[in-house]
């Protein structure tokens, strides 16, 4: 059954139009997708290694996601993709919004949500996902500069770094106090 997609326009409504994935997408019209990064204790996101056969970047390290189907909000779609991807059943409240862009053909909300699994634990969707690895910042920046993780721009990733900051701030945080409550 072919993936029908809702058109918005340059202002994120809701048009009459839809469309099926794979055709090209009018000008002036966008497409809702979303990005998701798990995020582990140590402060490390989860990438995956698109599989070899997929149409849009095959072989590539990116962020888990994908596109809402007709009928979906973001969140929806993120928790959709993160299940069929790497088999993560997440509850809304679980996901946060790092933050919503404007790209060339689709308004794309990031999310992340915490988890904290070795890599072998991931149900990976093997006719889209290879492999995956948990990956710290520095490593990410490598992988940018030398093409293996997909580059998404600068401003994505200062948004998303800053976010895994603020993150972990807060993470290291309710832990101290967490210990000192109990202990």
């Amino acid at each position: 059954m072919p993936e029908i997609w809702d058109l918005y326009d340059g202002d994120g409504k809701l048009t009459e139009q839809k469309l099926v994935r794979g055709e090209e997408i009018p000008q002036g019209l966008y497409h809702i997708g979303v990005h998701i990064w798990p995020i582990n204790h140590s402060g490390s996101f989860l990438i995956q290694k698109r599989a070899d056969n997929v149409q849009w970047k095959p072989g590539i390290w990116a962020a888990t996601g994908g596109s809402a189907i007709s009928g979906e909000d973001p969140l929806t779609a993120a928790m959709r993709e993160l299940h069929e991807e790497l088999g993560v059943e997440a509850r809304p409240e679980e996901m946060q919004l790092v933050f919503r862009m404007r790209r060339t053909i689709s308004f794309c909300s990031v999310y992340s949500i915490h988890v904290d699994r070795p890599e072998s634990d991931f149900v990976l969707q093997e006719e889209e996902v290879s492999e995956v690895r948990w990956c710290s910042i520095p490593r990410m920046m490598h992988m940018i500069r030398s093409g293996q993780l997909y580059n998404y721009g600068d401003s994505y990733y200062h948004s998303l770094f800053e976010y895994r900051n603020n993150y972990m701030d807060r993470y290291r945080y309710h832990r101290k106090n967490r210990k000192r409550r109990y202990y």
